[in-house]
């Protein structure tokens, strides 16, 4: 598919150069380089092959400026890296935002990071950052907020209309799990339009990671998604090794999908609780939780922590399992099988929990690479995506398991993949301790002072939410030269605008609820 893509490449679109890059070794298929008056043709190009737009971002060489577009098929494996340099002076480059929806928040995010200018945006107002910010924060040199640009940055103001008024979901509202703030524009009980309000949490982990080592950075990943820690902290370590060509020993591969998917259900048991208590049932929280609780007493044994995990190292493990992870690991497989049956006859079968979930947040699956969906989201329209089946890393191709996928994408499918998902998370489990052999944990002789080879690299792992990938840039020194963080609950988020438009805000409520956002993941 990548030669075929190469050459209607070069044939649609003029004044471009693309090439055949080494998968292993960058984690994309071809490189393309083009020019301001060619990027609309290419996202244009790549939009009427049903790609999606897996992430955008930027670097700062000082001497230029360089914009990063992957694009990912999510049919077929084909990753794409296309770059456009731009001047470090002022900057400014075509907006996609028209093409590709996710790009309406890429851009804003680039524009009050590094200052870059997007011609034909709508709204380049903040959106994390917030007024008194004198200073690009991820350029290399200090380069001064014009007065003009601060004047456009802070300009986000609602204006109401005859009948119709604000409400402020947030950010302290507890349907936003976490501090997520939602501007919505109310006519009676229905939406209007639903703005929301990122930053609250923003702790500028991407500028953190170019003032650390790759080992000080070790810790970071867990408060970017704590519920599923471990899963980006495998995210983490395993882009590493690729870059600095760590092979990793087969058991720890074994260990750590297990312990990644005794996670994936924790992470999964406290959405189950929160998503009903949106809706006003709490009792289903004390039920996911109890069960939560006995995944934790499982990973606090190996990784001395119940939350924020950093147990994997680079080239292995912290440390080894023992039998008693392994006996306490096949007592909850056992135990959580029957409480399947419990929670569907809680939630699943409530008939006031499928009349509020059932044909509401419905998205189309046509819709869904505009957005850059992942996950569980995905999957509900039908659409079996999975980084885990597409891209197999640790040990996912050696163990059997299906995708669980809906067929409307309403918030009944998105809850049902989930519970789904559960259930095959168990069943990997089980594949993964019987196939578990012996030897050692980690790899030998890795240098404690990492220095990678020059070069980039994105990699991607499936968290409890969709895609997460982490796209390193090396200059062969301990630091990274800049470490981008894609995260999935970022471009889930980015839908609910559209599917809140037009409905009941009581539905709206249901349909945040069925995302399992996770808010400092998106502000990260």
């Amino acid at each position: 598919m990548v030669t075929g893509i190469i050459q209607d490449l070069k044939k649609a679109v003029a004044g471009i150069e693309a090439s055949e890059v080494s998968y292993e070794q960058n984690g994309y298929h071809a490189a393309v380089v083009t020019q301001k008056g060619s990027l609309v043709s290419v996202a244009e190009f790549f939009n009427g092959r049903v790609f999606y737009l897996a992430d955008l971002c930027c670097v700062d060489y000082v001497d230029y400026l360089e914009l990063v577009y992957f694009f990912n098929h999510h049919k077929t494996l084909c990753r794409i890296k296309v770059t456009l340099k731009v001047e470090p002076e002022k900057p400014t480059a075509p907006t996609i935002s028209h093409i590709y929806n996710i790009a309406h928040w890429y851009e804003r995010e680039i524009h009050e990071f590094f200052g870059v200018y997007f011609e034909g945006h709508p709204n380049l107002t903040y959106l994390f950052l917030h007024e008194g910010i004198e200073y690009y924060p991820l350029r290399k040199k200090p380069t001064p907020v014009p007065e003009d640009a601060k004047k456009l940055l802070n300009s986000f103001n609602p204006e109401g209309e005859e009948d119709t008024f604000f409400v402020n979901l947030g950010p302290q509202h507890p349907s936003t799990h976490g501090v997520l703030r939602v501007v919505v524009k109310m006519d009676g009980e229905y939406i209007l339009s639903a703005e929301p309000v990122l930053g609250y949490l923003h702790r500028m982990h991407e500028k953190m990671a170019e003032n650390r080592s790759y080992l000080q950075f070790l810790p970071n990943p867990a408060r970017i998604d704590y519920p599923g820690a471990l899963l980006l902290n495998l995210a983490h370590v395993t882009t590493i090794e690729k870059l600095c060509g760590i092979e990793v020993p087969e058991r720890a591969q074994y260990i750590r999908t297990i312990t990644c998917e005794l996670n994936r259900i924790a992470s999964h048991l406290l959405w189950f609780g929160a998503f009903p208590a949106d809706l006003g049932a709490l009792t289903p929280f004390l039920y996911a939780f109890d069960d939560r609780e006995q995944i934790l007493d499982i990973l606090e044994n190996i990784t001395g922590s119940r939350l924020t995990y950093c147990y994997f190292r680079f080239g292995g493990l912290y440390n080894d399992i023992d039998d008693t992870f392994i006996e306490m690991t096949k007592k909850f497989v056992k135990r959580m099988r029957e409480r399947f049956k419990i929670y569907d006859e809680l939630v699943t079968g409530n008939v006031i929990f499928v009349n509020r979930a059932k044909g509401t947040g419905i998205l189309e699956q046509d819709q869904v690479h505009k957005y850059g969906c992942s996950g569980p989201i995905i999957r509900s329209t039908g659409m079996p995506f999975d980084i885990r089946k597409t891209e197999p890393y640790a040990v996912y191709d050696q163990v059997d398991f299906e995708i669980p996928t809906g067929t409307v994408g309403d918030n009944m499918d998105r809850y049902n993949v989930r519970m789904a998902e559960m259930e095959m998370s168990l069943r990997i489990v089980e594949q993964a301790i019987a196939k578990l052999p012996s030897g050692p944990f980690k790899a030998e002789k890795v240098p404690k002072k990492l220095k990678p080879p020059k070069g980039d690299i994105y990699h991607a792992v499936e968290s409890s939410r969709g895609e997460t990938g982490v796209y390193i840039v090396s200059d062969e020194s301990d630091t990274p030269y800049r470490m981008r963080w894609r995260v999935p609950s970022y471009s889930n988020l980015m839908t609910f605008p559209a599917l809140a438009r037009g409905t009941l805000i009581a539905d709206a409520i249901a349909t945040l609820g069925s995302y399992d956002i996770v808010v400092p993941e998106i502000d990260r």
